[in-house]
């Protein structure tokens, strides 16, 4: 049995919460959060204890997992004491605000020789797992472009408001559109180049927009923005255009994923949530489901002691990398060449 520790009971750390309520081979022990009554109401449901500081917990808790679920600025403290300390460690993306801090935080967990995975979920989402199986088999040909899309309202909901506080969030630019980043390297590899587009006229990177080149002249384009109005529902979406055929998906549409040939009728595969939350969360995801296959892959590879190979560290720190020269581009107004310096090893 996996014993777990949460740092953090905001949305995410609820949404975690639940998957750990639902898998067989984990425990949730703990939750910490400096607002003691929320991770009490957190914990009543889920027959845990609750502190109110991480150092009391990881002092008086033999857990297995530190889950970290708090605000990125704090991700770097966390992760290196709980490294520290030889707990497995699961951070919500984005890794870090800063490459500097994302290279302690790794080089801190490989001395410490523990498990590190940062929670790029999308890596997981069933309907992103289903294109990278197209495209890895070839059966719809090349891929020629492809479009990704992820619009939010405002993420008033934040503690302290540090969601819109560039400072400690870095924008939609790093906590939402890196979302898609990260797929898109993950899909296809080191990109060539990049421009980016920042529309800041309500938040600080608020809206961002930015076309990838990759090899054999893939073109990828990326839009995300949270500064749509309280009543603008949640939108994930891609548009993937092969030689053969379109893939397309739309988190907002009845039939969520289609596929388009020529001459032959339209498939909607079907895409089964594996895991609904029984509780009320806040945020703007109503569904856990990548939630559930990403943070039961953690424990598994825990319980079996293996890397957790899907969604490592080092390649959340690239996302990271390339993310942070998206807004070097939107800047600067320049085309970014990724040259030898981006290493996603």
């Amino acid at each position: 049995m996996v014993k777990v520790g949460i740092l953090g009971a905001g949305f995410m750390g609820g949404m975690h919460a639940e998957v750990y309520g639902n898998l067989p081979n984990a425990e949730l022990v703990a939750v910490a959060d400096r607002d003691l009554d929320k991770a009490g109401k957190l914990v009543d449901r889920h027959r845990a204890t609750a502190y109110s500081s991480a150092e009391d917990l990881l002092d008086q808790e033999k857990v297995d997992v530190v889950d970290i679920c708090l605000p990125t600025f704090l991700h770097k403290e966390y992760a290196v004491k709980a490294a520290r300390e030889g707990k497995h460690i699961l951070c919500e993306k984005p890794i870090a605000l800063t490459t500097e801090d994302a290279d302690e935080m790794i080089d801190t967990a490989e001395k410490a020789k523990v498990k590190f995975m940062i929670g790029q979920v999308i890596r997981f989402w069933p309907e992103y797992i289903k294109l990278k199986e197209i495209y890895d088999s070839g059966k719809l040909g090349k891929l020629l472009n492809i479009t990704c899309i992820r619009l939010s309202p405002t993420p008033d909901w934040a503690w302290d408001s540090w969601l819109t506080d560039p400072k400690r969030s870095g924008g939609a630019l790093l906590d939402l559109h890196i979302h898609d980043t990260d797929y898109l390297l993950y899909l296809l590899g080191k990109p060539l180049s990049l421009i980016c587009y920042a529309s800041s006229h309500s938040l600080p990177y608020g809206h961002v927009f930015t076309t990838f080149t990759f090899a054999d002249n893939v073109i990828a384009f990326a839009e995300g923005g949270w500064d749509m109005p309280e009543n603008f529902p949640f939108t994930m979406a891609y548009t993937a255009l092969f030689e053969k055929g379109v893939v397309e998906f739309n988190s907002r549409a009845e039939k969520t994923l289609a596929i388009y040939e020529s001459g032959r009728k339209v498939e909607y595969p079907e895409v089964q949530q594996e895991l609904v939350p029984s509780a009320n969360t806040e945020g703007n995801i109503a569904q856990l489901g990548g939630y559930f296959s990403e943070i039961k892959y953690f424990v598994d590879s825990v319980e079996n002691d293996q890397e957790p190979a899907q969604a490592t560290a080092r390649a959340a720190r690239y996302s990271l990398e390339i993310v942070l020269a998206e807004k070097d581009s939107a800047e600067t107004g320049k085309i970014i060449k990724i040259g030898k310096r981006f290493n996603n090893s």
